[in-house]
C-alpha cells in the first residue's frame, strides 16, 4: 500500500535533502484551540532556526498542547521543530497524502513513518501525562508509552487496518490515546505497514507552584507569630 504516487515519491527524494539544510526561521506563537473532545488546548507552531527558547521557561505552560502539523512543509523531515516545547521526533516526515485511502481530517499535512515504514517515535524532555493522535494505517497499530528508563508503562491498540474505502470495521483517523503520570517516550508502530498520524496532542504534568520563597515566607510568618503572640 502506497501513501504517495510515484511522482510524489521522486519529489520527496529531492526535497527531503534540501529541507534538512533549511535555514528558514519562524517564531513560535502558542494560540488557543479545541481538541476533538472539546477541551481547550494550545497550538504549538514549529521553530526551525534552532534558537527558540524553551516555552516552559517564558510562558505559563498550558495543560494540553496540539502540534501545528499544518505549519510543516510537505516532505519536511520532522525532528527538532518542536524541541522548544520539549518534543523531538524520530523517523517522521510531514506529508500531504495523495492516496485517498489515507484520508485526513483536521488538516492536509500529517506525519508519516519514514524512512522506516510504520514507525514514529516521539521523546519528551519533560514527562507528560497523556498523548493522543489520529491514526490511519495499513496494518494493526500500537501506541506504546515508556518511562524515563525505557520501561513500557501503558499502550493503546488499533487491532486492524483502517484505510478509507476498505471493508475495515474501523474508521480512518481512529484516535489512539495513552495516559500515565510520567511518559517520556511514545512509539506508533504498524508492524512494517504504512502509517500516518494527525492531530498530535499531549498533556503536560501540571505542577503545584510552591516556590522556595513562598515556603520561606510562611516559615517567617510562623516564627513572628510565635515570638509575638496576639
Amino acid at each position: 500500500m502506497q501513501l504517495l504516487r510515484k511522482r510524489d515519491r521522486e519529489g520527496f527524494m529531492v526535497d527531503a535533502k534540501s529541507l534538512l539544510a533549511d535555514g528558514f526561521a519562524e517564531f513560535d506563537t502558542a494560540c488557543r484551540s479545541m481538541d476533538l473532545n472539546g477541551k481547550q488546548t494550545f497550538v504549538a507552531t514549529p521553530e526551525r532556526s534552532g534558537s527558540g527558547l524553551d516555552v516552559r521557561s517564558r510562558v505559563s505552560a498550558p495543560g494540553m498542547v496540539r502540534l501545528a502539523l499544518e505549519e510543516l512543509k510537505c516532505f519536511e523531515v520532522v525532528d527538532n521543530q518542536f524541541a522548544h516545547w520539549g518534543v523531538t521526533f524520530s523517523n517522521a516526515v510531514a506529508i500531504q497524502p495523495s492516496n485517498p485511502a489515507f484520508l485526513t481530517v483536521s488538516g492536509s499535512t500529517v506525519l508519516m513513518g519514514a524512512p522506516k515504514s510504520g514507525l514514529i517515535e516521539v521523546s519528551f524532555k519533560y514527562p507528560v501525562r497523556s498523548v493522543a493522535g489520529l491514526v490511519t494505517s495499513s496494518r494493526r497499530t500500537v501506541l506504546s508509552a515508556c518511562d524515563i528508563d525505557g520501561n513500557p508503562i501503558v499502550q493503546d491498540e488499533m487491532p486492524a487496518p483502517n484505510l478509507a474505502g476498505s471493508n475495515s470495521p474501523i474508521a480512518p483517523n481512529t484516535p489512539l490515546r495513552v495516559k500515565a503520570p510520567n511518559i517520556h517516550r511514545i512509539t506508533f508502530y504498524a508492524f512494517d505497514g504504512q502509517l500516518i498520524v494527525d492531530d498530535f496532542i499531549f498533556g503536560l504534568n501540571i505542577r503545584r507552584k510552591h516556590s522556595a520563597a513562598r515556603e520561606r515566607a510562611l516559615q517567617l510568618l510562623t516564627e513572628v507569630t510565635r515570638l509575638n503572640p496576639p
